[in-house]
């Protein structure tokens, strides 16, 4: 297959095509997740995609004689799958977008097309093909001599190539008449049996009998896993604004310091004290105590770094345990942003024994505008 084909305005493809490049494009895309991780690379790769998935749509829908602005049905689920792989990061929203797609590309693929086109490797125009043809090599063909009586010098020459149907009946008619000089007539049980094909055009008849169903249970799946995907983007709780007192022992009991949190989906919170970020949790039991201190390098050392699923560590300055059972990890204050963004993008972060995943993190800190101010 010639790769001008991919790149070709002029030409149609057939429904097989058509699906096989529009599933790779979503292959690569997927594999560049992985290679580059879900940032802003990925915008490069889909930009070089891009122009491939719209140009086949475009010629199956040339040959399906449809509207060239049904390329919308691919090209909006593409770039939306793509601003959630990079930006989201919600799972159950990544799954709804790619069972659309798949619905969009299934609907185009199916749709009849140009009768009696002649397609190579599913593709009809003006891209030369032919060196993908299989071609006939001479030496491969067949010569077979009938003789004759009294030495006639007249012969009859057939010619049998390699291609498969017509070897096929070549075979079959020798057969036929070998059968008849015979007197044998038994041609039912020398009946080959061809294999079943793929038939496009029974699947399509039988689909539009059934569209109404089949459009309607595709509505009830993707506006069930839409509203899911939304629900999972939703945060716990609304982020909260609490004030906290100085110790009694504080010189000027009148200065309070604000405290900015928001909750985060997986049970803990993000606070904000000025340019101070404190990572805060609950479940923990005892008296009051410090876990640990940056300043003697004493506590529990599960507690002194703050390490993400990408390698990233933070060194906490203290982490103690206060008397309502929560825990706060106080950072420094030239690590906020860097902390912000890595919650924001990263997968998990761990910190005293605990993993916490970040699915919809960024969400969380997009509510609060002290947060977006870093992201």
């Amino acid at each position: 297959m010639q790769f001008k084909s991919f790149l070709c305005v002029n030409g149609i493809d057939n429904g097989q095509r058509f699906s096989v490049i529009s599933g790779l494009i979503y292959f690569i895309l997927l594999l560049a997740v992985v290679l580059f991780s879900p940032s802003a690379p990925l915008y490069l790769v889909a930009i070089l995609l891009t122009p491939i998935l719209a140009l086949t749509s475009l010629r199956r829908l040339r040959d399906s004689e449809k509207s060239p602005k049904l390329m919308l049905l691919t090209m909006v689920p593409f770039w939306l799958v793509l601003i959630t792989l990079v930006h989201i990061h919600s799972m159950m929203l990544l799954l709804t977008l790619l069972v659309v797609a798949g619905l969009a590309i299934g609907y185009l693929a199916l749709l009849p097309g140009e009768s009696g086109a002649n397609y190579v490797q599913g593709y009809s125009g003006p891209v030369d093909m032919s060196s993908s043809k299989v071609t006939i090599d001479k030496t491969s063909q067949r010569v077979r001599v009938e003789p004759t009586l009294g030495g006639d010098e007249n012969v009859t020459t057939s010619f049998a190539t390699n291609s498969g149907t017509e070897f096929m009946q070549a075979e079959e008619q020798e057969l036929a008449q070998n059968d008849h000089a015979s007197g044998r007539d038994d041609q039912p049980l020398r009946k080959r049996a061809k294999p079943a094909a793929f038939n496009m055009a029974q699947l399509q008849q039988a689909l539009q009998i059934n569209q109404k169903w089949l459009f309607g249970i595709a509505g009830v799946l993707v506006s069930v896993m839409l509203i899911a995907s939304i629900w999972s983007l939703i945060p716990s709780s609304e982020p909260e604004v609490e004030t906290a007192a100085l110790p009694e022992n504080s010189i000027d009991t009148t200065a309070q310091a604000e405290r900015i949190s928001t909750s985060m989906p997986d049970g803990f919170s993000l606070v904000l004290e000025d340019d101070l970020l404190i990572m805060r949790w609950l479940g923990e039991s005892g008296s009051p105590s410090k876990l640990w201190s940056l300043a003697t390098a004493k506590g529990d050392k599960t507690c002194s770094r703050l390490r993400f699923n990408d390698g990233t560590e933070y060194r906490p300055l203290v982490v103690e345990l206060l008397a309502d059972t929560g825990t706060e990890a106080r950072f420094s204050p030239l690590d906020t942003e860097a902390i912000i963004v890595d919650m924001a993008r990263g997968g998990n972060v761990s910190l005293c024994g605990y993993n916490f995943s970040l699915k919809g993190s960024q969400a969380a800190l997009g509510k609060v505008a002290a947060f977006r101010t870093y992201l």
